[in-house]
């Protein structure tokens, strides 16, 4: 459950395919030996795995389940290194860029701070949890749900703010502009659909959801699995 933003673009070490081309074997190759293609295909598959459930029998339904929270733990072990490269990211957008929307540069701000405190209290609570430090861990893993749904909440807010300042873009474009701003108005609602798959299964992991009943395993693997496509899309529209 990684709040890292998917539109913080980070590109496929070596994978630069040229556009219209179909990926060719080394294309997979290369997001796979990058450290967030490995971790895209890795919840690609935790999630697949969950959504199949209904169909299988009990034995394979068992198993299935099994190696998905397994590659859940994995992508948990994998974030323990994550907190540089969050700070460095933090650091390099700084206080916004000259001439950007107010209300969007607000909205970056606010989504970098809770990025980076979801980092060091799911390491807390993880470290609870292997007995190197003392307490009781289920309080600070349901505080990192909920800064991981407030940092998914500013990022949907920021792409709806998007959506509407592209369309006054596109009213006042010329044509080669409006195909321009129409490719970015498609990925900002691809953005929408994925963090809010990712808030509503967030929200289902809280003790206090709204809803009586947690969601059953397909429909968390659903939700996820739509949210880990469109952003395998969007790791590999950036190395593009």
């Amino acid at each position: 459950m990684s709040p890292v933003s998917e539109s913080q673009g980070c590109v496929v070490d070596g994978m630069e395919p040229e556009e219209g081309r179909k990926m060719s074997l080394q294309d997979f190759v290369s997001v796979l030996e990058s450290y967030r293609g490995r971790e895209k295909t890795m919840r690609t598959v935790q999630f697949g795995l969950l959504l199949i459930t209904p169909f299988t029998q009990k034995n394979t339904r068992v198993a299935a389940e099994a190696v998905s929270a397994q590659l859940g733990s994995a992508r948990l072990i994998l974030r323990l290194f994550d907190d540089l490269s969050m700070l460095q990211y933090s650091l390099s957008y700084g206080l916004g860029k000259r001439g950007e929307d107010q209300t969007q540069r607000v909205l970056k701000l606010a989504n970098n701070i809770f990025d980076m405190l979801y980092y060091p209290v799911e390491h807390i609570a993880w470290l609870q949890d292997m007995k190197v430090l003392r307490g009781k861990s289920q309080g600070l893993w349901n505080l990192s749900i909920v800064i991981w749904a407030i940092s998914l909440s500013l990022t949907i807010v920021r792409a709806l703010h998007q959506i509407s300042i592209l369309k006054q873009q596109k009213a006042k474009s010329s044509d080669e502009e409006r195909r321009r701003v129409e490719a970015r108005h498609l990925e900002e609602y691809l953005t929408v659909i994925m963090q809010g798959s990712d808030l509503l299964n967030a929200i289902n992991w809280l003790p206090w959801r709204p809803w009586s009943k947690p969601f059953p395993s397909w429909q968390v693997g659903l939700l996820g699995l739509t949210s880990s496509i469109i952003g395998f899309r969007k790791l590999l529209s950036a190395g593009k």
